[in-house]
């Protein structure tokens, strides 16, 4: 430790002075660190030393002090002045007239060089500084000086590690006050605990003191949160998400005053816009935006990105310093803030088990007076529920649909200056193709203009760039599964029905167009129903095809949640994802959801068929339905049906004509009569027995075809294989 002359003197060592002259007043028993009496000791030479020794005991106290400390008649300081020094306290009959003195030196250093002359100084002024951002009080400023002092070998006292308790008596000796104090500034809820200055076992923030000592030049309240700056997107870019939720948002927001919490909950899918939406809210509000920051020492861990108990702290600071009238606070990746217990959706996802504090997390949701938009990835159920019952209004940001995602490639584009590389047919293609996040979009596009290619290797660029991000994060590119059949027509089809399939066709087209549209206008809901094979299926694709419009299509086993209203949830997910779309809605082996409520057992069996009818009742677009047993489905499902299809066995007609489309080759009468005995074949039939001739080789007649469409017809029949749906014919 450097050694300070009177002249060389700072406020930093004339404070821990001043901690020390109480400490001494108030400590009567040993001290075990001869670092204890470093400081004291550097303000007077050895002769000086020995003189004041001489003057202040007597000589039979000398003489007794050199026997107990075992050394010559004479005295030296060849071990160190500080080390002499904390002997002579060891001796307990030496110990109230070494006191006297200690406290006469160092009175007199404190006189002489005051404290205030040395205010100008940067660390004086960083010390203002922290009492200022985070309005401690100045016994509370003491109280995180004389702890980070203890940390850092300013006072180095023989307490440094012993427990809370010590460290506390310890603090305060040093302030000169009653322990109960110190204790009650120490107090978990209470400032220097809540804003993470020390943790559990009140050892100092080592980051807060590398800025008290000048090592970052930044202000303090950068390690807490920061003034967004950033340039947002036009609040009409959110679209259908601005229009349902924006008025609430706004008239909360705008209605919050400083005796009431605001809390706003962004939650759901990652990379969906969240963080771009808040602080797009927060303009359109003309609020100033604030950004909690994220604990920088947890960046090597990497299942967090922040420290709960730095960010609850960061987010008090912040609302105590901007004006609640004028502003709007973000908490982004709030996961582990906010996940107040060890939930079985961590686990399972192999989370952490250490999450953030529910009674803490509560505290702040009840005491935090300036707007606040929380946005985590965490699914609602992973949220304890007496915090999810304290947010003011919460908003689901599902995964992006396809519109979103070309207004998220048009603005990358338009911001990194791409036009001329990427054409409007190219981004819709991208948005159509590649159902990744907004992160996934404007790192492909950075790479794009990084790489500098030429115009006709970009769509190629853009295809080998996706396909990996794709792949690493799990994501399923859309492809060209839901086009129908090269060789596929209505023609042949056994379909039966009130109406001709062309009719129904024009209807669902006029219905998309919104023909006829009234108060009272019908849904479009269509059932489709029949054995497997038979074309249902296709029947769909070739819809979307003609009507040039989406399908998202949902298997009825997706749907089904093995927990308690997961089933409903998905189904109501499965609706909102259609209609944002604007797609056609495919739900196949819908008999699985919407069994007859009649035979239902359970209480949820009945809540999710009450589910579906709901949301075919309000679903705006074309809803399709597919089962192999109609027979079970709820008398109420099937009266929500505008159009009921069933999609039969193949007639002789219909045999000859895929046996023709599909074989390429013309049936003598022999072979059409033959072929006409086979009994329930499907346009699925003909499809497997073309792939199973596919890579065989050689001359295939028409008897083998005739023969494997036989051996098909006799599974069925024969019942050998349980009877398994198959996606297309």
């Amino acid at each position: 430790m450097k050694k300070y002359t009177s002249r060389e003197y700072h406020w930093k060592e004339s404070k821990a002075l001043g901690f020390f002259l109480n400490f001494i007043s108030n400590h009567k028993g040993d001290i075990r660190d001869n670092d204890a009496f470093e400081l004291v000791a550097s303000l007077r030479s050895d002769l000086e030393w020995i003189e004041m020794i001489n003057k202040a005991f007597p000589k039979n106290t000398i003489k007794r002090m050199q026997k107990w400390t075992d050394r010559s008649d004479r005295l030296d300081f060849a071990d160190g002045k500080q080390e002499f020094l904390r002997e002579i306290w060891a001796a307990d009959f030496a110990r109230n007239r070494l006191r006297k003195l200690l406290t006469t030196v160092v009175s007199e250093e404190m006189e002489k060089c005051p404290i205030e002359k040395y205010a100008s100084e940067p660390f004086a002024q960083k010390v203002g500084e922290l009492q200022q951002t985070l309005k401690l009080s100045d016994f509370e400023t003491n109280v995180l000086l004389v702890l980070a002092f203890l940390r850092n070998n300013l006072l180095c006292l023989g307490f440094r590690r012993h427990n809370q308790l010590d460290n506390q008596e310890f603090v305060a000796k040093c302030l000169d006050c009653d322990v109960g104090l110190v204790r009650e500034a120490l107090r978990s809820d209470h400032k220097i605990r809540r804003y993470d200055c020390v943790d559990d076992e009140l050892d100092f923030n080592g980051d807060l003191f590398s800025f008290l000592c000048g090592v970052s030049e930044e202000p303090l309240t950068n390690s807490y949160y920061s003034r967004c700056q950033d340039e947002t997107l036009p609040w009409d870019f959110y679209g259908s998400l601005s229009e349902k939720h924006g008025n609430m948002l706004k008239r909360i927001i705008s209605s919050a005053n400083e005796n009431t919490p605001t809390n706003i909950l962004l939650y759901g899918a990652p990379g969906t816009g969240k963080t771009s939406f808040a602080k797009t809210l927060a303009a359109e509000l003309k609020r100033d935006c604030y950004i909690v920051s994220q604990d920088v020492s947890m960046k090597d861990d990497p299942s967090s990105c922040s420290s709960p108990e730095h960010r609850f702290g960061a987010l008090h600071i912040c609302a105590e310093q901007v004006d609640p009238a004028n502003s709007l606070i973000i908490v982004d990746e709030a996961d582990d803030m906010l996940r107040g217990h060890v939930s079985l959706f961590a686990l399972l996802n192999g989370g952490r088990e250490t999450t953030g504090d529910k009674g803490l997390l509560n505290s702040v949701l009840d005491t935090v007076r300036v707007p606040t938009i929380w946005i985590t990835n965490t699914p609602a159920e992973a949220l304890d529920e007496s915090s999810r019952r304290r947010f003011d209004y919460s908003i689901r940001f599902d995964p992006l649909n396809t519109t979103q995602r070309l207004a998220i490639w048009r603005n990358n584009v338009s911001k990194m200056k791409l036009e001329h590389l990427l054409t409007d047919a190219m981004q819709r293609k991208f948005a159509a193709s590649y159902p990744v996040s907004a992160g996934g979009i404007t790192l492909t596009l950075q790479n794009i203009a990084k790489l500098s290619p030429q115009p006709d290797e970009v769509e190629s660029l853009v295809e080998k760039l996706m396909a990996p991000h794709c792949e690493l994060l799990d994501i399923s590119q859309n492809n060209d599964k839901l086009l129908p059949a090269k060789d596929y027509s209505l023609e042949g089809l056994n379909i039966k029905g009130n109406l001709a399939l062309d009719r129904i066709v024009d209807a669902i087209r006029n219905f998309q167009q919104g023909n006829g549209d009234t108060v009272d206008r019908p849904r479009m809901n269509l059932l489709l129903s029949g054995a497997p094979g038979t074309g249902k299926t296709e029947f769909v694709k070739y819809l979307g095809s003609v009507l040039n419009t989406k399908i998202v299509v949902k298997m009825g086993s997706d749907l089904l949640d093995k927990y308690v209203g997961g089933t409903e949830k998905n189904i109501r997910r499965a609706f909102d994802e259609a209609e944002a779309e604007h797609a056609i809605l495919f739900l196949d082996e819908i008999d699985g959801l919407v069994q007859s409520r009649e035979r239902s057992v359970h209480t949820w069996e009945v809540t999710q068929v009450n589910e579906l009818l709901h949301c075919m009742e309000n679903f705006n677009g074309v809803m399709i339905g597919a089962t192999n047993f109609s027979a079970n489905l709820d008398s109420a499902v099937l009266r929500r049906f505008t159009f009921k299809l069933e999609f039969d066995y193949l007639d002789e007609a219909g045999k000859k004509l895929f046996f023709e489309r599909m074989f390429h080759t013309m049936l003598t009468p022999e072979e059409y009569h033959e072929l006409a005995m086979i009994s329930k074949l499907t346009p699925g039939d003909f499809r497997t027995v073309r792939q199973s001739f596919f890579y065989l080789g050689g001359q295939t007649t028409n008897k083998d075809y005739i023969a494997a469409l036989a051996r098909e017809s006799e599974v069925k029949n024969s019942n050998k294989y349980a009877p398994k749906s198959r996606i297309g014919f």
